[in-house]
């Protein structure tokens, strides 16, 4: 795994053998930029991430407890494993990075489970828990990559 995102990768091995080039230093700038706000976000999610995942958990085991009580465990590791990578992807700036480590890997797991309706119901509660803790400056970062999340949800309820 880079450390520097994707996009800035890119952007280094295109302009091999010159300079960067206005728009270039722009991405770059914007990176550094943004920093302060996506490492406190991605320390936001860092600290409360159990606390999230379980308040998650609690919601959606009142729609359906039989599922908390046999997959509970599954369901926490997916949602806690999701959350990290997502705060990862938000600390590198890297949509791409989320892409390739989450979606592809979440989406998988959807169709090996088939429990595309409870998925979308406990991330939708684990977005709720996150949205009520932290500040509207970190939603605003999150929002991508959760919208993202649904929609993949969402495609696979059709």
């Amino acid at each position: 795994m880079y450390a520097i995102n994707s996009d800035i990768a890119q952007k280094c091995i295109e302009a091999d053998g010159r300079y960067l080039n206005h728009g270039e230093m722009q991405t770059l700038e914007k990176y550094v930029d943004t920093y302060q706000t996506r490492l406190a976000t991605y320390q936001a999610l860092r600290k409360g991430s159990n606390q999230f995942v379980i308040g998650a958990l609690k919601k959606l085991s009142r729609q359906h407890p039989d599922l908390i009580r046999n997959h509970g465990k599954r369901c926490h590791y997916d949602m806690t494993t999701t959350l990290r990578y997502l705060a990862l992807s938000i600390l590198r700036d890297d949509a791409l990075f989320f892409q390739d480590s989450v979606v592809i890997w979440l989406d998988s797991v959807l169709v090996a489970h088939q429990r595309h309706h409870q998925c979308a119901e406990a991330y939708r509660y684990l977005f709720e828990e996150i949205s009520e803790y932290l500040p509207p400056q970190a939603i605003r970062i999150i929002s991508p990559y959760t919208e993202e999340i649904i929609q993949l949800f969402d495609s696979h309820m059709d």
